[in-house]
């Protein structure tokens, strides 16, 4: 059995859905059975979801996210010391196409239950601390018990889900993997916080009193694993000390869950009837078309006008402002835009970018913003749009998959140079690429350099989206044969089984 401990899962109908990590750990429990792999993924159960906004005049208002926990298999409960105090948890397990899914219900003290109650969302970094340590002692003392035996593996998701290590007897086949590079996914605690809770004994790789959670667990574990080959040069700049224990295993996606499946059919098939494909590709569209006349959009797009979308969380290094400038500043291109994402409620720049998306779908009748953009939509949108566009600043994004899950079904996209990207669209192919592969960390909030860079890569996006959008109308033919490449390469080069496949070996 391999066990996966991530701070979040997406599962249609079982858990709520809130970023890329989710997604992942989703589209591998989905695909592990396939390859004959007895697959587990284990985390936190938040009732009241994440973040959902409806529309108050000009802004967005969070509303309530709540759910109620599915009827599953309970299995024996789980007691642990967190602060000192005794913590009761309950575990439940769900089959998901042929692997399992175990949800960690606090159910007491009082103050557990309120700090578990919603997924990333934590008043201050010692909230976010116990948080983790309830899912790392809860992880550890489930995979203790015997409940998944034998195990063969076990994954530990992000440096919060990472001090299950601290929390494990045996770490002979531990593995880690750290989806950011990011200062948020790499934390600076104090040494005593750890100490408290996992004892002295443990922490002999946490240097100095306040201690990076990544290096330390990276030192601890025999194994650890960025999710593609432009993390792992920018982690070398990031963590110098570490840099040489880790290694490549670079995302992919679900094709049972992502990919439409006539498209899927006929790729598989070897066909060369372009006709054909485009039938596939223009009732994708239809359906895109409709799902938007389903939301109340005043002007549809017809066949005939390129869709272009911008959607995935709402925060500062994705570049929302890319976008939101070219739609301004390009009002006469025939194109309809859907742009789609939320942000974390304690995000202002997110909070304003989203608020900005609402403003432009108010003012212009060719843009519609997705302000609940969750899992069935994104199939929709991604499988029926013309282009993605996937803007991350450079260095800044560990993989993304966005474009995995458009480009399986021959929506190509147009991305800066970063993440995965790099591995799987070659320029005016399967896709189109802009700016520079820059692998040193620019930091975005602080540098005068991020700025220039931005506005560098923002010249050559205009230029590169302009002449897609024209194209798309003047030469049809051109984009049919990038849409199909995309289609033929992605679903060969985007399979999550080959993440899988890469993890486990």
């Amino acid at each position: 059995m391999y066990v996966s401990v991530t701070p979040e899962v997406a599962v249609e109908g079982l858990t709520r859905f809130a970023g890329g990590l989710g997604v992942l750990e989703g589209d591998k429990l989905i695909e592990a059975r396939s390859l004959g792999i007895n697959y587990v993924v284990t985390t936190l159960y938040h009732p009241s979801g994440y973040a959902s906004y409806s529309v108050s005049d000009a802004d967005l208002i969070e509303v309530s996210d709540d759910w109620v926990l599915p009827e599953g298999l309970e299995l024996d409960p789980i007691i642990i010391r967190v602060r000192g105090e005794t913590i009761a948890v309950k575990p439940f397990m769900y089959e998901v196409a042929g692997s399992k899914l175990v949800l960690l219900k606090v159910v007491e003290p009082q103050w557990a239950v309120e700090l578990t109650k919603k997924l990333y969302i934590e008043k201050n970094a010692e909230e976010v601390f116990y948080k983790y340590v309830i899912l790392s002692k809860s992880a550890a003392t489930l995979i203790e018990s015997g409940a998944f035996n034998p195990v063969e593996e076990v994954h530990l998701q992000e440096s919060f889900a990472g001090m299950t290590a601290f929390a494990l007897n045996d770490l002979t086949n531990v593995k880690f993997v750290t989806h950011s590079p990011g200062p948020w996914a790499h934390p600076l605690l104090h040494r005593d916080w750890l100490a408290s809770e996992f004892g002295e004994e443990r922490l002999d790789t946490c240097r100095g009193n306040y201690v990076n959670l990544t290096e330390c667990v990276i030192r601890l574990v025999p194994r650890s694993y960025v999710v593609s080959r432009k993390q792992l040069k920018v982690m070398g700049d990031i963590m110098q000390g570490v840099a040489t224990r880790l290694l490549d295993a670079t995302n992919g996606v679900s094709l049972r869950r992502w990919c439409d499946r006539e498209v899927l059919d006929f790729v598989l098939s070897e066909s060369d009837d372009v006709e054909g494909f485009l039938r596939i590709r223009s009732r994708l569209k239809e359906e895109l078309i409709k799902y938007l006349k389903g939301l109340g959009v005043r002007r549809l797009p017809d066949l005939s006008t390129p869709i272009i979308t911008w959607a995935r969380r709402v925060v500062k290094y994705k570049r929302p402002h890319f976008i939101t400038r070219f739609i301004e500043e390009n009002k006469d291109l025939n194109a309809f835009y859907v742009l789609g994402g939320r942000p974390h409620p304690q995000d202002t720049y997110g909070r304003m970018y989203a608020k900005e998306f609402l403003r432009l779908s108010r003012k212009y009748d060719n843009v519609v913003y997705v302000i609940n953009y969750g899992l069935e939509d994104a199939k929709t949108i991604l499988r029926g749009s013309d282009l993605l566009l996937f803007t991350p600043f450079p260095g800044w994004e560990a993989s993304g998959t966005s474009f995995m899950k458009a480009g399986v079904n021959g929506t190509p996209t147009l991305s800066s140079r970063d993440g995965a990207a790099l591995e799987m669209i070659k320029d005016y192919y399967n896709g189109w690429l802009f700016g520079r592969d820059i692998s040193e960390f620019i930091d975005i909030y602080t540098s005068v350099k991020a700025s220039e860079v931005d506005e560098e890569e923002y010249e050559e996006f205009t230029r590169k989206l302009i002449s897609i959008i024209k194209a798309y109308v003047e030469n049809p033919n051109d984009h049919t044969k990038v849409s199909l490449n995309a289609a033929k390469s992605f679903i060969r080069l985007a399979d999550v089984r080959n993440t899988l496949l890469r993890l486990i070996r």
